[in-house]
């Protein structure tokens, strides 16, 4: 066998570290893509997280929060500081689980106004299932539009009634607070103790020893065990579901986006560490030059990827709105399934960045009800919806068989299989004719 060298030439696509960061950033659903810019602000000083609004329009930036943007007129937040419930931030469900139960009884036992209401429906809605809170108050002030010390005084007062560890920070964070509670520590030590509590952990083993029967792990197991009733017996809390846009019925038969508000969102380059590392330019050391040069590269992809990905976000759901316009004012059976290479043609990009910019996305609709942004291509949803009404004017006694509905779909002027009609049925959670009859004589 003889062996020979020979040359190919060959074209394959490359990105560069810009496309890299524009597509992860593209395919992030709000909370994560947080999560990076946080920690990419953490580790750049020169990006810095700026107060105030900006209109993804028409480029304008704002110092403050105004309702509307003063040149393009596009909404920049909701037109009213409504009251909500916590049903808005969780997935429906028949059963309840202890944050809904813990929430029942804090409205019964504590006296609170309706501001303080919002607040406590909005903090129980973001605790995990553990019953952590690990989101800053200063983020949350900021998506509730309040001052921070609303939050804490709101935390506290809830502790006081007798939900220790009520949105506590993490299990060090509980634990110190058992702490006080037991009398072990002083509260205005608490701070202090924190902080020797992640350098020096072994040393507490010997003080916790003798309280180890009456700590508890998390608040979640603090309560259910206050309730006298063990983890399994209550149903565990779907994810929070955070929409990443909203759909605002402005009137007038008319609709428009608006993009979730985030701390986030206002990244910018910190001109005063930008400032102070140009004056010392000479006199600083190659290798720091090299470190500061490659942090301000950094600096700028993000900012420019963040901007490019909510421009084109907002881009794309303008335009699945309005064609969707008909079945949000009419209803489903104005609906019209999309696909991404008509939003792509619509909106004159590629169908990969509509792919990537579409990825894991929700969106909040006119009533409430948090979708995602894949219900648009869904060309099985008419048909559901169809079947709905149909099961619901069925004869007890005499269930209609697959066929039989496929049947009435017709007429409806829904042409679809008898197997696909039992796959919608499979899909819905219906059971097949036979079981429903049974299920109804019993």
């Amino acid at each position: 066998m003889e062996l020979r060298a020979d040359l190919r030439l060959l074209q394959r696509p490359q990105l560069i570290p810009k496309m890299v960061q524009a597509v992860e950033m593209m395919a992030l659903p709000l909370p994560q893509l947080e999560q990076k810019l946080q920690k990419l602000i953490e580790e750049n000083p020169l990006l810095e997280a700026r107060e105030g609004s900006f209109c993804y329009n028409c480029g304008r930036s704002f110092s403050g929060y105004p309702e509307r943007c003063s040149h393009c007129g596009r909404y920049l937040r909701r037109r009213e500081k409504k009251e909500f419930s916590g049903e808005e931030f969780l997935q429906w469900r028949e059963k309840k689980d202890w944050k809904e139960i813990m929430k029942k009884e804090i409205f019964s036992f504590i006296e609170l106004g309706s501001e303080e209401r919002k607040i406590l429906h909005f903090l129980i809605a973001r605790l995990d299932e553990e019953g952590f809170l690990r989101e800053d108050l200063e983020k949350l002030s900021f998506l509730l539009e309040e001052k921070e010390d609303n939050l804490e005084k709101i935390i506290e007062k809830v502790r006081k009634e007798g939900f220790l560890g009520f949105a506590a920070q993490d299990a060090i964070d509980f634990l110190i607070l058992q702490m006080i509670e037991l009398e072990v520590i002083k509260k205005e030590e608490k701070e202090t103790v924190r902080r020797e509590f992640l350098s020096h952990p072994h040393k507490f083993q010997e003080l916790l020893e003798p309280y180890q029967e009456n700590l508890f792990f998390s608040p979640a197991q603090f309560f259910e065990a206050s309730l006298g009733r063990e983890a399994e017996e209550l149903e565990s809390p779907l994810p929070f579901l955070v929409p990443d846009a909203e759909i605002l019925d402005v009137g007038r038969n008319s609709f428009e986006v608006l993009l979730t508000p985030s701390l986030y969102f206002q990244l910018t380059i910190n001109e005063e560490v930008l400032s102070f590392y140009r004056k010392r330019r000479k006199s600083t050391p190659e290798r720091e030059k090299i470190f500061w040069q490659e942090k301000l590269e950094e600096a700028r992809e993000v900012v420019s990827c963040l901007n490019y990905r909510n421009q084109l976000l907002l881009r794309v759901l303008d335009y699945i709105v309005e064609r969707e316009k008909d079945f949000l004012l009419r209803g489903f059976r104005h609906f019209v399934p999309l696909t991404q290479k008509e939003v792509a043609e619509g909106v004159g990009v590629s169908v990969s960045a509509v792919c990537q910019v579409l990825k894991e996305k929700s969106i909040c609709f006119p009533d409430g009800v948090v979708r995602s942004v894949k219900f648009f291509f869904d060309s099985s949803y008419p048909v559901k919806e169809m079947m709905k009404l149909i099961l619901a004017q069925e004869a007890p006694h005499r269930p209609l068989s697959d066929r039989e509905i496929v049947k009435e779909l017709e007429k409806k002027g829904f042409h679809i299989a008898r197997r696909t009609c039992a796959l919608y049925r499979e899909e819905m959670g219906v059971l097949p004719s036979y079981l429903r009859k049974k299920l109804k004589e019993k």
